[in-house]
């Protein structure tokens, strides 16, 4: 089971199952929501996954995107996207153990910032599963 939730602890969630993908994300709107370089997804069947305490905002970031923070303390928690409803992205770093998720790629690459430097062997890939 993953556990995580939001920086002052007001919102809790859990998952049954690891991650079926993990993936960096570099596009402009992971990094705008974030306030990142680039942000680490980990994507869950919805079905595995659900609140245990507190309930997150939404707002929709773009059509048929959905993200879920913490009105709180502002931590991003999830991203949706209304073709895959049967499907959740969750971020690694609000994981109680971010260290059990493995990236296994970086979308979005022709949007990273340039001073990012990957040099972690992992595939990069110029576009990402939805366009922009």
């Amino acid at each position: 089971m993953i556990t995580g939730g939001c920086l002052c602890g007001e919102i809790r969630y859990e998952a049954d199952e690891l991650p079926s993908r993990v993936t960096h994300c570099h596009c402009k709107h992971c990094r705008g929501s974030a306030g990142a370089a680039f942000i680490t997804w980990a994507e869950f069947d919805s079905v595995t996954f659900r609140y245990t305490q507190g309930k997150p905002e939404a707002y929709e970031s773009r059509p048929k995107v959905t993200r879920e923070f913490c009105s709180q303390c502002g931590t991003q928690l999830t991203y949706n996207h209304a073709d895959e409803p049967g499907v959740v992205n969750v971020t690694v770093c609000s994981f109680d153990d971010p260290a059990i998720a493995k990236p296994e790629d970086h979308i979005w690459c022709d949007r990273k910032i340039p001073w990012i430097k990957l040099d972690d062997g992992l595939p990069t890939y110029k576009l990402g599963k939805w366009d922009e």
